[in-house]
């Protein structure tokens, strides 16, 4: 293998090509599309599916599609205007439902704040921070930001 197919084969990950082959693999067996694919069969293809495959999990077939395309030399179908109309009116009718964290109740915030003053007091900010991740794990509110931002002195190290 080259220098430049190793850099090649480094740009997409594994788990990334197993999700294209297996949309094309879709497309052609379970749908019975032909490669290379035109933009009329694509949209074919996501009219068909709209009602049973969520918005995100056709976005992610036509990105197989495309990189298939692409890697054999073909015009993309997947950026026709037409293909990409027919998706913008699935996500319309068909959109995705957010899922939004419960919020965090008075009395955990106030069993964190109470842990945090105890280990920050006892010059232990290693504990606050293990227990501030474990707090948010929990909770589900903490951004990985925000936890990065160490609001007590760190020891030097020796």
């Amino acid at each position: 293998m080259t220098d430049v197919d190793q850099y090649i084969q480094a740009a997409t990950r594994d788990n990334t090509r197993l999700s294209y082959r297996a949309a094309v693999e879709h497309f052609e067996s379970q749908w019975g599309g032909f490669l290379p694919a035109t933009a009329d069969s694509v949209v074919r293809y996501l009219v068909d599916y709209a009602n049973t495959l969520s918005v995100n999990t056709l976005r992610q077939r036509l990105a197989g599609l495309a990189a298939w395309h692409l890697d054999q030399g073909f015009p993309d179908p997947t950026k026709a205007p037409h293909v990409k109309k027919v998706l913008k009116g699935i996500a319309e009718l068909h959109p995705v439902i957010q899922k939004q964290a419960k919020p965090i109740q008075l009395s955990q915030l106030t069993l964190l704040v109470n842990s945090l003053d105890h280990f920050i007091k006892n010059g232990s900010p290693k504990e606050a921070l293990q227990s501030t991740r474990a707090f948010c794990r929990i909770g589900k509110r903490c951004a990985k930001s925000k936890m990065s931002k160490r609001p007590w002195p760190v020891p030097a190290s020796s």
